[in-house]
């Protein structure tokens, strides 16, 4: 059956209380690469999941990822402020279990790698920590902080000081290949999918 949605007013669909229509919004955009940002240290160290980063720029290199509305206590957002590193670790099928539960509303002190039994990992001079289960370790520095009108959420864009690369990179054209990896990715809230690469195309060129 196909369902047509031709009238939405103020986020509200016909026949569907808020929580199904907030489902239905988080999944529209489709499935995306999972992972963990860790931030702070100390007594402020923390980890939890996102599945909104994206590629800002490669010259600088940016990536960036979305932070909901701070009109509430956000660790990772407060911790980013404080410290000015984040480090952004790939979710794989070895641990995703685990990194799920890093979405769980811990207190502030609650050490969630201890929580949910992931192992961090300092390197010297990042103010961050890392999770060793995950084979692709990338450190960021805060470069920019946008609000969005629309909804008061942030756009935090974060400058990449260095990538641990894994075995997985295709040396030939410094490619990750994501199935290799194990990598996941997350369709709303929970919904994990596997990837599967299909095939590498040339560049696109007028015809």
């Amino acid at each position: 059956m196909t369902y047509t949605i031709e009238t939405i007013k103020d986020g509200v669909i016909e026949n569907l209380d808020k929580k199904e229509i907030t489902a239905f919004f988080n999944s529209l955009s489709g499935a995306k690469p999972g992972y963990l940002i860790g931030s702070g240290q100390g007594e402020d160290e923390n980890l939890a999941i996102f599945n909104s980063v994206t590629h800002i720029g490669a010259n600088p290199p940016l990536l960036g990822f979305i932070q909901r509305p701070t009109t509430v206590d956000r660790h990772t957002y407060h911790n980013i402020l404080k410290y000015k590193h984040y480090s952004f670790n790939l979710i794989t099928e070895n641990f995703f279990e685990k990194a799920h539960q890093t979405s769980a509303r811990y207190s502030k002190g609650q050490n969630e790698f201890k929580k949910v039994g992931l192992t961090a990992i300092h390197k010297k001079e990042m103010r961050c920590p890392f999770v060793g289960e995950s084979p692709l370790h990338i450190a960021l520095e805060l470069d920019d902080d946008i609000e969005i009108k629309s909804n008061k959420t942030r756009l935090i864009i974060g400058k990449v000081i260095s990538v641990s690369i894994p075995e997985a990179l295709d040396e030939n054209n410094y490619r990750l290949n994501f199935q290799e990896l194990k990598s996941l990715n997350i369709s709303g809230l929970s919904d994990y999918y596997k990837l599967t690469k299909v095939k590498s195309l040339n560049y696109a060129k007028p015809q």
